[in-house]
This record gives structure tokens, sequence and C-alpha cells, in this order.
């Protein structure tokens, strides 16, 4: 697109930098003796070379910006894939995950939040959705964690006979989709896909993970499809707002729970005192784990931590400092704890700290999620176990020995056991949580049923 122009100048360019280069060659031989020549020459030529790197840099984004300029003017409509949407933080694709995080309620309003002014974020927000538009040639949704359907398009609705708020489980095969999600998760790309109809049939599919409680997006190619015949139209994309977090009741399969495996370290004489200063958390449904979905924080307690407290978690004063206050963290804290329900050995203590920081901090109302203590849920199982070690519970249960340093190590620790005691569970007969906890409960264990405790 950038033509004989562009090759043509670039050849200069190139001419000039090799002659900028010859001429510090001679200038090394030829003055070697005059330190004061020799000097004022290679500054020349140095100079010399920026302005030639400086010439190139303005070039080439004034070229990139007429290649973009012509695109916009030819109308070109031609179908855009996932794949180069796929960047960081920078890209469209990132720009979706805040839109779509800014639809659900996040941050402080959608006038003043994090996506910039108007009534609906201004740019930022008026870029991602442009970004879904030009998807939207091919039908397009956007899914929440729990598989309902947040956002589509028509062309969508058409083709899997689904609305805004249905569950996709309806229409598609869920263990076709977890798996596609979690290699989307795994690879921080969009991947393809055959996805299974409930009734009859398959469908190819792009997905891509938005991040960490942002849902997921599924795009259909229209090409070859017997449904490409309907698919025309006006297309939009809405935006509605966040439903509420769906109940985890007790009649809820233990093998559909969303769990979140929590580690939490505090800097505290005794475990359950002190400041917060490291969480891990591993999000996993059932006995899947999705490990790149996971949370690693360290945080400032800006007093020192003690000597008992870091030969506790290993966590020391170095460690943390410099590190964000609780209070700038709690965000993101608050969404990986989001509709989820928290497990670990002593998760209730650990959520009793991040009260107990959030009080601190000056954050009213945390709304901790329910939790559901591995520890007394493995004592419940085998009276043997009760009140074991973590190594001692790893060793019965036959889990893999690896490196627990760490939030992210300590956190997918508790993922693992967690899956291992699911599946106990299973093989026992008990598969919905209320049979579970009443389990707990009959062995006489400690554990927070619907509320987590209180600092």
């Amino acid at each position: 697109m950038k033509g004989g122009v562009w090759r043509v100048v670039m050849l200069g360019l190139a001419v000039a930098a090799a002659a900028l280069v010859f001429l510090g060659v001679e200038i090394t031989q030829l003055a070697a003796d005059d330190r004061t020549a020799f000097t004022r020459g290679l500054a020349i030529c140095g100079l010399g070379l920026l302005s030639v790197w400086f010439v190139f840099s303005r070039l080439s984004r004034h070229f990139r910006d007429l290649g973009r300029l012509s695109d916009r003017l030819s109308g070109a409509r031609s179908r855009i894939d996932l794949e180069p949407l796929s960047g960081g933080r920078g890209g469209e694709l990132a720009r979706l995950a805040e839109a779509a995080s800014l639809a659900r309620g996040g941050g402080n309003g959608l006038a003043d939040g994090p996506l910039g002014n108007g009534p609906l974020g201004g740019g930022r927000m008026d870029r991602a959705l442009r970004a879904a538009l030009v998807l939207s040639d091919d039908p397009l949704l956007i899914l929440d964690e729990q598989g309902r359907v947040e956002q589509l398009n028509p062309a969508a609705a058409r083709l899997l006979a689904v609305e805004e708020g249905a569950d996709i489980g309806k229409s598609l095969q869920r263990d076709d989709l977890a798996r596609a999600m979690e290699r989307a998760r795994g690879s921080g790309a969009p991947v393809t896909a055959v996805l299974r109809r409930t009734e009859d049939g398959e469908l190819s599919a792009r997905v891509a993970d938005l991040g960490l409680s942002a849902g997921t997006l599924l795009s259909f190619p229209a090409r070859g499809m017997a449904h490409a015949a309907g698919l025309s139209g006006k297309r939009t994309l809405s935006l509605r707002p966040a439903q509420l977090a769906t109940p985890l009741g007790d009649e809820e399969p233990l093998a559909a729970l969303p769990f979140v495996a929590l580690w939490v370290a505090t800097a505290g004489e005794e475990p359950d005192d002190g400041p917060v200063i490291a969480v891990g958390t591993v999000r996993l449904v059932g006995s899947r784990i999705f490990p790149t979905v996971s949370l690693t924080l360290l945080i400032d307690p800006v007093d020192p931590v003690p000597a008992s407290a870091t030969a506790r978690h290993g966590i020391d004063t170095a460690m943390v400092a410099g590190e964000r206050p609780f209070a700038a963290v709690w965000p993101a804290i608050q969404e990986a704890l989001h509709n989820c329900i928290a497990v670990g050995i002593g998760v209730d203590l650990g959520l009793a700290a991040l009260a107990r920081s959030a009080a601190q901090g000056g954050i009213a109302d945390p709304a901790l999620p329910p939790s559901l203590d591995l520890g007394a849920l493995a004592g419940a199982l085998d009276p043997a176990l009760a009140g074991a070690s973590p190594d001692r519970l790893a060793d019965a249960l036959a889990l893999p020995r690896h490196s627990r340093k760490g939030p992210q190590g300590e956190a997918l620790f508790q993922a693992e056991l967690a899956v291992a005691l699911i599946s106990r569970l299973t093989d026992r007969g008990i598969v919905t949580q209320g049979q579970a906890r009443a389990l707990i409960a009959g062995g006489g264990a400690r554990v927070s049923l619907t509320h987590p405790p209180q600092a």
C-alpha cells in the first residue's frame, strides 16, 4: 500500500546512513592524532545518524497513517479475523474488554469512568465498540463467566436462536466451549474451535478471552455456512446494565460451581493477625483449573514485616517495599473473588484478614464471597486428616509435588487440592454444594455456610 514512494524514501535513508558510517570510519583513520577534530567528527556523524533515525520514524508513522486513511476512504468491508486484535493492553481487543467490564458496572460511573468522559465513556469506548462492529459482519456475541449471553448482534441471534441474558448452554455444548475458553486463556490469543450444537450439527468459531471477569468473545465465520444467506441487514452491538451475581445455592452441583482458590499472607505475629501483604488466587470451575486466570499481588503494609511472619510465608519487608497499598489493589482482589466460592486451607482466616485490611483502608462493605474450608472438608472425608498440614494433605491425596513459592504457587496448590477433594466427594456420591456442607457440618468442622467471617 505504501508503493514506490516508500521504497525510494527508504533507499535514500539507507544510503544516507551508510554514508555517515563510512564518514565515521574515515574520521577515525585521518584524525586519530588530532583529538579535537576526532571528537568533533564523530559527534557530527552521531548526530547525523540520529537525524536519519528520527526522519525514518516520522516517515514510517506518516505512511502508516496514510494507509489507514486509504482503507477507511475505500469503504472496504472485507472480513477481518480476530487474530490482529489479539494484542496487549493497547490493542482493540483490550479496549473491547474494558468496554465489557464497564458495561458490567465497573468503575465509578459511565460519565467519569476510566474510559473517558461522556455517556459511553468517550473516545476509548467508541474505539472499542467500533472494533466490535467491524467484526459483526460475522455472528458475534460476548458471554459472561457463567455462560450467559451479555452482548450479541442480530446475526448471532439468528444463528444460535438466543437473546441477551440467555444461557448459551441451550444452544452449544458446554464441554466444547469450556475447552476452547481454556485454550484461549492459556495462549493469550484467539483460537479456532469446533463447537457442537445441543441439538444437531457443528459450528466453526473463533474464541477470544477478554481477560479476568471480562467475559469471552465468540465469532462465527459466515462463509460457507448454511445460514450465510440470512445474515445481512443492520448490525449493532448493544450494551446492557450489569446483571446481579448468580445465586450459588446448595442445590448447585459441585462440578459446575465457580470456585476461586485463595491464599493470603499477613504481616502479623500470628496467622490471624496483621495487615494483608500478599494475595494469590486461581480460578476453577468444578474440577477444571484455569491457571492462566490468576492473580498475584504484593502489598506494602508500611510497617516492617516481623521475622516470625516471614518465617511463616517467606515474604519479607524488602519484597513488599514500594508496592501499592491495600486500598489501591482492592478492586483487583474484589474482581478476582466476584461471584465465586473461596476455597483453601483456613480460607476463613484469609477472608477475615481481607475484611480487616479493607476496614483499615476505609473500604465500606467489601462484599466478600462465601467460603469452603478445604482442611475441614478433608477432615470430614477422612477423620485421620483432621488438622493435617498442607504437605500431609498433598501426600494423602497423591498431589504432584511442585514449587509452592510465592502467592501464585500457593494458590495453585489450593486449587489442585480442591480438585482432588471434589473427586473424592463425587466418588462418595456427594455431588452438590449442600451435600458437601452437610458432610462438614456432620463432622463437627467449622465452615462459613453463606457469609464469610467479619473482622
